[in-house]
């Protein structure tokens, strides 16, 4: 991983895949506490951890580790676990930091959802 990115920020995005690889929920926060940050900045981790160049830097890494592969292919119509699919997208868009300032998350998140989901249908729709 990055040189850019701290030994926490590290542990913590590798922690956020695995949970994600497996399909439970990822919360930073308690991710962050599992690898040690304290809980003081866990409460908070668009200020205190993706809002960091190290983050940005284990972000950018996913294009070449594959891990961005990995999540697009959960993502796609070909998987039809529809739980594991939501998860992907939901994040995709963290990941990307999709949501829009200055707006309830949950209304960017399913704004997202919604196109993530009209993209598959015009995939699907190509594909028959």
């Amino acid at each position: 991983m990055s040189n850019k990115s701290t030994p926490r920020q590290q542990a913590t995005f590798k922690r956020m895949l695995e949970k994600l690889a497996k399909g439970e929920p990822v919360i930073l926060g308690e991710i962050m506490r599992e690898v040690g940050y304290a809980p003081a900045t866990a409460i908070n981790p668009g200020l205190n951890l993706t809002s960091k160049v190290g983050w940005e830097s284990l972000k950018s890494e996913l294009d070449s580790g594959g891990a961005r592969d990995t999540l697009n292919d959960l993502v796609s119509p070909k998987n039809t676990d529809k739980r594991t699919r939501f998860s992907a997208a939901v994040e995709i868009i963290k990941i990307q930091g999709g949501y829009p300032q200055q707006e309830n998350k949950i209304i960017g998140l399913f704004e997202k959802v919604g196109e993530l989901q009209a993209n598959e249908q015009k995939d699907e729709n190509k594909n028959s």
